[in-house]
């Protein structure tokens, strides 16, 4: 039997890695086996990525949006695609619908982004967490070093906006994440509850 790939999207600050672990906890817990990953990766795409995000490599937008495009594909076929085959479960800290905000939130074509990928299989649940950009912020001012996307907050204002209006387009369940950590958690339960 086939697994379920689940995707949790958001600002960096939204909660999305600690409801990612939460998540997996909860579904080994009823017996399920679990893979969680994250996008960018670390393989050797998501590698340059990672330097571009931390202000160590300049790159263009739109080559940036395809090391994006070039990284998830390789990341489906190396983990996903045999993490599924094999009936696990599993969850993604990122995925396609963050290329579509962040790239077009910075001056691509929504469509263009989305037609380089288009190769990307779609998840079974796509999951937003929302939170207003100044919140985000606050969280990550609290937690580490501002990386080169979270630096301005009229850049998360924007990708804030992208992400609700793509919600329905990617078929994604906007989840409030201005909540205690534990009721977001609920919520997300009892959305992956309707994939098992």
């Amino acid at each position: 039997m086939r697994g379920k790939f689940i995707c949790i999207e958001g600002l960096d600050g939204s909660g999305k890695s600690t409801q990612v672990r939460l998540l997996a906890n909860w579904l080994r817990n009823l017996g399920y086996k679990v893979v969680v990953t994250e996008e960018p990766t670390g393989g050797p795409i998501g590698k340059i990525i990672k330097l571009a995000l931390a202000g160590k490599l300049r790159i263009p937008v739109a080559a940036e949006a395809l090391l994006f495009a070039a990284d998830r594909l390789q990341h489906v076929e190396q983990v996903v695609a045999p993490s599924l085959n094999s009936g696990k479960f599993v969850i993604s800290d990122r995925y396609t619908a963050s290329s579509l905000a962040y790239q077009s939130a910075r001056g691509l074509p929504l469509k263009w982004v989305m037609k380089v990928n288009e190769m990307a299989p779609e998840p079974d649940l796509m999951i937003l967490i929302d939170v207003p950009a100044e919140v985000s912020a606050q969280r990550i001012n609290r937690s580490r070093k501002l990386d080169e996307f979270e630096k301005s907050l009229e850049l998360q204002r924007k990708v804030r906006q992208v992400y609700l209006s793509i919600a329905k387009l990617c078929k994604m369940k906007v989840v409030d994440g201005n909540r205690s950590i534990d009721e977001v958690q609920a919520e997300i339960q009892q959305l992956v509850k309707k994939q098992l």
